[in-house]
């Protein structure tokens, strides 16, 4: 799950102190600490990620699909060996960057000629997003990131062979650009990758849509805005019934001291981790257990936030005619099934169940349904 601050007049940032400290660290299955302050994201740090060294972005004039000209795209002397760039506007003058002539078999070996005229220019040429064409990348990261390349009658004579735009001019969005997308005061949060890829417009427009996804530029500023929390059984009650919930509650005020008093809402919006999709997580609530559904002997339990196939932590249990536990996995390997709505339970792991004297209780995790008669 992502949690992100959607009001604008917090005096500071939110504790969420329901979370695992990282004395209860347990190698492999909780995490080393969620404890944490979470506040609405700052210019300094949308742009800190934008120019992390490892997953940070440059411009990038993307290229063309030039697929088709391999193998054998052929680099002539003083005909198509040029590339020109600047990574400034005017007055800073364009460099020209000469690629070996010859005949080049793969894409891949005709960007590395370029890397070799490119040398230490500050400018790294490598596949585009689509694997069909190159991109050009300033190794400036973040938003003062800028790059341009000359026209063919500027001298830029490989701009065709290369699917380079004439004169093409990209930089970088600035950071309240991706705030305001993203999690603009009020909502919604969105820092899926296309939300995040679709920033910007004119010489930036879909800016990170040019940045290969597995850099990780995109999680980056995610994390940058709405922090990712493992769903372990702390973060999940958080959102029932502990700092979560009351930050998402529609009578939340930050301070009801304050005079004017401040309106009540909600602080937060918390979104699965795809960025998008708003996090849900129920108590269990059996609707019914019906015996004898599938098929003779089998139990059917309806109802909602009964489980899910993923996290195996559903466990059922029978009293009265029958006793007995039975964990998710148990279950399924004896083929029956969980979701969210319905657990079926084979009659191999119940029998002797009976109508109105064997009960049904859901339990995930440590929340617990109400004990529900068979009919």
């Amino acid at each position: 799950m992502r949690v992100g601050i959607i009001r604008g007049d917090l005096p500071g940032p939110v504790f969420l102190a329901d979370l695992e400290p990282v004395s209860r660290y347990n190698p492999a299955i909780e995490p080393r600490g969620q404890e944490r302050y979470v506040g609405r994201p700052t210019t300094v740090e949308i742009e800190a990620a934008l120019a992390d060294p490892a997953t940070g972005a440059g411009a990038t004039l993307n290229g063309g699909d030039i697929s088709g000209s391999f193998p054998g795209l052929t680099v002539t002397l003083g005909v198509d060996d040029a590339l020109k760039f600047r990574l400034a506007a005017t007055p800073t003058p364009f460099v020209t960057y000469t690629i070996a002539a010859g005949v080049y078999v793969t894409l891949d070996d005709y960007i590395a000629a370029i890397n070799a005229a490119l040398g230490n220019a500050g400018i790294t040429c490598r596949q585009n997003v689509a694997g069909n064409g190159i991109a050009v990348e300033s190794d400036t990261k973040g938003v003062d990131s800028y790059i341009e390349n000359d026209t063919e009658v500027g001298g830029s004579n490989a701009n065709v062979e290369a699917g380079l735009a004439d004169g093409d001019v990209r930089d970088m969005p600035v950071a309240t650009d991706f705030i305001a997308a993203s999690l603009p005061v009020g909502g919604p949060l969105d820092v899926s990758a296309a939300k995040v890829n679709g920033v910007g417009a004119g010489d930036n427009a879909n800016a990170l849509a040019l940045i290969p996804a597995a850099r990780g530029t995109v999680t980056g500023l995610a994390d940058a805005m709405a922090p990712q929390l493992i769903e372990t059984s702390a973060a999940v009650d958080s959102f029932l019934v502990g700092n979560l919930a009351d930050l998402l509650s529609a009578s939340y005020n930050p301070d009801p001291r304050r005079q004017p008093a401040l309106v009540n809402g909600p602080a937060i919006e918390v979104v699965e981790d795809d960025g998008t999709t708003t996090f849900t997580a129920t108590i269990p609530t059996i609707v019914s257990s019906t015996l004898g559904s599938p098929g003779a002997g089998d139990v059917t339990i309806a109802g909602t936030g009964l489980g899910n196939t993923e996290r195996n932590e559903t466990v059922v249990k029978f009293t009265g005619a029958v006793s007995t536990v039975i964990v998710q996995q148990i279950l399924e390997a004896a083929g029956g099934t969980v979701s969210d709505t319905a657990i079926v339970i084979p009659a191999s792991l119940i029998p002797g169940a009976t109508t109105t004297t064997t009960f049904a209780q859901v339990k995930v995790r440590q929340r617990a349904s109400a004990v529900d008669a068979l009919v």
